[in-house]
């Protein structure tokens, strides 16, 4: 029987989809298939064009030269795949990792454009910007058909002068410094975002306000010490929040919608401000019913925090409507104190992860030396489930049956213990 070819068959538009899910190389290289085959790739929703895949594939005898050949190439490669596109994209994705010339730069730029051209719906790009500045980007704030934006673009960034994006629902950036004008310019012309993602950028804005926001990720940004970030967001549903430095100047009254919150509390070692201050933040979070929190402070701040928590319950944060809730930290330095304060300020709650990690370099404690926290844990009367997730090491294990006991001797009754054993949980 002679063998039929059903995948050729198919109409050109599920070929052309069915390529998306190739490198852009492996997608051209199908032209030599057949006549069929020949000009699919023109009509790929979906291009993505990745300078690091793009540079291993090349063999040279230096890095320096590697380089060199991918910025001769690199670029008409994707110069050419976009001259012979001849359907609208649904998706854009342009990396580049590298610094490079002025001439490169310029190049690249151009791309860009060209591939804004296409008006995609979803549009990704990572550029190193060694001269960017003195580019026109403008067209990229202005596409009415850009509904999913992540922007990384590291340089001296000049905000355009107005931002005109009707469909924008998502936006991801990364600058070296995002400031009030840029803030006010994207919720200003973005009337139908719902999401955005500030990352690894120098928060100069003093200010988030937004009725339509219902997502907020603030990962691994660094704000000014003298600086306060005030979130203003009604309608915002979920917010993550890890900051390099400065998380004690996050202020929020206006986070009632607010279901689901990731907060990472973290400052460097010997902060002049890792003070209990750094709890302010959880007094945003009152209405969440899901809460993870991870805490890597310095310890002086956590025998501060600890303080705190020992103290007057008048100023302490509650979770009235928390019912999930994870932490993660290290035993050593809070004891069993930062459970029970949840313990005791979350009525409602039903289950409870602990992830416990060693500090391998820091731990000045044994687990026979921990003690159980007494004035401060109410008694509460169940617990629907609990996880305990600890590595191999022995003193791991210990720490772990110690917070049973003290859970126990605290909780009328738990539904399930459950322990989860993971190779390695260390934080050097």
């Amino acid at each position: 029987m002679d063998s039929v070819d059903r995948i050729s068959d198919m109409p050109d538009d599920i070929l052309a989809h069915i390529l998306s899910f190739l490198s852009i190389k492996e997608a051209v290289h199908t032209c030599v298939l057949s006549k069929k085959w020949r000009n699919i790739w023109c009509y790929m929703p979906v291009l993505e064009f990745d300078f690091k895949r793009f540079y291993q594939d090349q063999t040279a005898a230096s890095f320096g030269e590697v380089l060199q050949r991918c910025e001769v190439k690199f670029v008409p490669f994707v110069r050419g795949v976009l001259q012979n596109q001849e359907a609208r994209l649904d998706k854009f994705k342009l990396q580049w990792y590298m610094p490079c010339t002025f001439d490169t730069t310029k190049s690249v730029a151009e791309v860009i454009l060209d591939g804004i051209k296409f008006k995609p719906r979803v549009f990704s790009v990572n550029f190193c910007r060694c001269y960017i500045q003195d580019f026109d980007l403008y067209p990229i704030f202005t596409c009415a058909s850009l509904e999913d934006v992540t922007l990384e673009l590291m340089g001296d960034f000049i905000a355009p002068n107005s931002v005109n994006l009707p469909n924008l629902k998502r936006l991801k950036i990364r600058l070296e410094k995002i400031d009030d004008d840029i803030i006010d310019k994207i919720f200003l012309g973005c009337p139908s975002i719902e999401e955005m993602s500030l990352f690894e950028s120098h928060l100069c804005t003093s200010r988030i306000s937004s009725n339509r926001l219902k997502k907020l990720v603030v990962d691994n940004c660094y704000i000014d010490e003298e600086r306060w970030l005030d979130i203003s967001t009604p309608s915002l549903l979920h917010l993550e929040i890890a900051y390099k430095s400065g998380l004690h100047s996050i202020s929020s009254e206006n986070l009632t919608s607010l279901t689901n919150a990731c907060i990472d509390l973290q400052l460097p070692r010997g902060s002049k401000q890792a003070t209990a201050d750094d709890l302010i933040v959880l007094n945003c979070l009152s209405n969440a019913t899901s809460l993870a929190l991870r805490i890597q402070e310095s310890k002086e701040s956590v025998v501060k925090i600890n303080e705190k928590i020992k103290g007057d319950n008048s100023n302490h944060p509650s979770f009235p409507k928390l019912k999930y809730l994870r932490v993660e930290w290290c035993m050593d330095y809070f004891g069993f104190d930062l459970i029970a304060f949840f313990l005791q300020h979350s009525p409602e709650l039903q289950k409870l992860t602990i992830e416990l990690h060693d500090y391998i370099k820091n731990v000045t404690k044994k687990s026979s030396d921990l003690e159980e926290p007494k004035d401060v844990f109410l008694q509460r009367d169940h617990l629907e489930t609990v996880m305990i997730v600890r590595s191999k090491l022995e003193e791991s294990k210990k720490i772990a049956d110690r917070l049973v006991n003290s859970l126990n001797a605290h909780v009328n009754t738990i539904g399930e213990i459950i322990t989860k054993i993971e190779f390695s949980i260390l934080r050097l």
